[in-house]
């Protein structure tokens, strides 16, 4: 059986919590799906889901893993105790909890994962943040979540942003970067490099991440960000948009960043 591969952030190096990024080594699934998928939506057997999601929560040495149903939305779940097997904890694009034993899980195939950590309170959170989210600020909902459920404050809080699809692999059209530039304001030279003639270019949503947790009062030195990008190795990560162009679309996989309190 191979070793899962877990891609861990020095930020979040604590005796209080277990954490990591999965890549796909290290499960039971099949084919698009292989191996580590832990994703239910895509046609994966139930049973190999179920599988890599037992060996997950074993290797990171946690009793749980909570999912949500993800609708690339603002809203926040809380979790108050264990979840009820593997059903989703409801719509939402966010975990929070201050329960121990339980991993927080957002599933990405190219989206940003973000992982938050309160050691002064001992909250965590798990966010999913894909450009749909971000234009929201997902990121905000769950600080602020965190803040009013536990008294977290921005900043004591450390964030790991995990592996996503990179700027130079991830083109979208004018009226997505329109809603960044309403989000943001001004994109070149940071978001994009500039438009092209069709009013696109290539977007760096993570960095809407990273900027998002400034703006709510995390210190950037209690940020760190992955610059691994999930389009582009394909030996180790899931990718929606790299299944799209290969005329696949919707037949991929999905990782995860986990968060649990020991």
């Amino acid at each position: 059986m191979a070793d899962i591969e877990l891609i861990s952030s020095r930020l979040l190096d604590s005796a209080a919590i277990t954490h990591g990024f999965t890549t796909r080594s290290g499960g039971v699934s099949e084919g698009a799906f292989g191996s580590l998928n832990l994703t239910r939506s895509r046609g994966d057997e139930a049973a190999n889901v179920s599988e890599n999601r037992r060996r997950l929560a074993e290797a990171l040495g946690l009793d749980h893993l909570a999912f949500a149903t993800q609708v690339h939305g603002r809203a926040v779940a809380r979790l108050t105790g264990p979840p009820k097997g593997e059903a989703p904890v409801g719509e939402a694009d966010a975990i929070i909890t201050d329960r121990p034993g339980v991993g927080l899980v957002a599933q990405t195939a190219d989206c940003t994962p973000v992982l938050l950590f309160d050691p002064a309170h001992g909250a965590i959170g798990a966010i999913h943040s894909g450009w749909r989210g971000t234009v929201q600020n997902v990121v905000g909902a769950t600080i602020a979540a965190m803040g009013e459920a536990y008294g977290t404050r921005p900043g004591d809080l450390l964030a790991a942003i995990g592996p996503s699809v990179s700027q130079v692999n991830y083109r979208v059209g004018a009226e997505v970067l329109d809603q960044f530039q309403q989000a943001f304001g001004a994109l070149e030279g940071a978001f994009i490099k500039e438009r092209d003639a069709e009013g696109g270019g290539h977007l760096d949503v993570a960095l809407g991440a990273e900027r998002q947790l400034l703006e709510a009062g995390v210190p950037a030195a209690q940020i760190d960000r992955s610059t691994l990008c999930t389009y582009a190795d394909e030996t180790r990560f899931f990718s929606a948009r790299r299944s799209h162009h290969r005329g696949e679309s919707g037949v991929f996989g999905g990782q995860g960043g986990v968060i649990g309190l020991r």
